[in-house]
């Protein structure tokens, strides 16, 4: 028999424990408002492996430091400084999203998800994901990608129709509605809801009930009750891409810069670009004209000058 040291590990951004018949993985960066970087993303799936394949673990419990938020999403400040000019990067980073949230569906231990306090943007494919939610009675779950030019596209954009139905899908991630605890419960995105008190109880209760389930029966009716998930799955892998492609628009810098700087945010700028027929990517036009002088190729239609050499664009269209 393979020799497990399931909890034999050190890690930075979570806490991984066994508490009972229960892995723990909390996240613990309070002070980044839980939110996730690469590293986090990295340790929580490696945790999730070994939380599948440990002896003496049941289930799997995801939750984080403190009552105000769960997470807050990814990481702004680790978007504007590491990934605002390498789409390489920022790629990468959303194929480990992808591999986050398929090893809390794929995991063959039940995933209970601990919502401790708020839940933000992206934070919300881990309640989505999860095969049990146990909500704190202050928490809320929130989306923000339209309102920061971006698109809840690794698990909200597929699950939340899944699970609530579609117009109120739209008023969550088009009209970015609140979903309270109380409506949470009501629509049947929560399986319990708890005061701060009493929610390592609440979590208990499930923890103790699965761990009487016979294994192999519990692991397969996972795997059929995930199919509609796994349908939507495949779209998530196209959001990726798109999302790189538009990570360096006006509009997502606009909006994440608004968070990274603390100033307003404001997509008028955004507008007045789709008014005058262009899209947020090339707000000044296609990348279509030749500069006469200098020869700069790939030049915006809607600019005047060249920007290499300050010529007067005669707008000679490459060919």
């Amino acid at each position: 028999m393979k020799e497990y040291r399931t909890f034999d590990v050190q890690y930075e951004d979570i806490v991984f424990e066994q508490r009972g018949h229960a892995a723990w993985i909390t996240l613990n960066r309070e002070k980044r408002g839980n939110s996730f970087r690469r590293q986090t993303l990295d340790e929580i799936c490696d945790a999730l492996v070994r939380a599948g394949e440990g002896p003496g673990v049941r289930s799997v419990v995801i939750t984080a430091a403190g009552k105000r938020f769960f997470s807050t999403g990814g990481d702004v400040n680790d978007y504007h400084l590491r990934y605002s000019d390498d789409m390489i990067g920022m790629r990468s980073y959303e194929r480990a999203l992808e591999r986050t949230f398929a090893e809390i569906l794929h995991c063959p231990k039940p995933v209970i998800h601990r919502v401790n306090g708020d839940v933000v943007g992206g934070a919300n494919a881990f309640h989505l994901a999860a095969d049990f939610v146990v909500m704190a009675s202050t928490a809320k779950l929130q989306q923000v990608g339209v309102g920061i030019g971006s698109v809840a596209g690794f698990g909200p954009t597929q699950w939340w129709p899944l699970v609530v139905g579609d117009k109120r899908a739209r008023d969550v991630l088009m009209a970015l509605k609140p979903v309270t605890a109380e409506l949470a419960l009501e629509w049947g995105v929560a399986n319990a809801v708890a005061d701060a008190d009493d929610l390592d109880a609440e979590v208990e209760k499930i923890v103790d009930n699965l761990a009487r389930m016979f294994p192999d029966a519990l692991r397969y009716t996972k795997v059929a009750l995930n199919h509609q998930k796994e349908l939507a799955f495949r779209e998530m892998t196209q959001a990726r891409e798109w999302l790189t492609l538009h990570f360096p628009s006006m509009e997502s810098r606009a909006g994440f810069g608004a968070f990274f700087h603390k100033r307003p945010v404001d997509a008028e700028s955004s507008w007045k670009a789709v008014d005058t027929g262009h899209v947020t990517v090339a707000p000044w036009g296609g990348y279509s004209v030749v500069c006469g002088s200098c020869g700069a190729t790939d030049l915006p239609e809607d600019h005047h000058f060249c920007g290499a050499c300050g010529h007067e664009l005669k707008k000679e269209v490459a060919r």
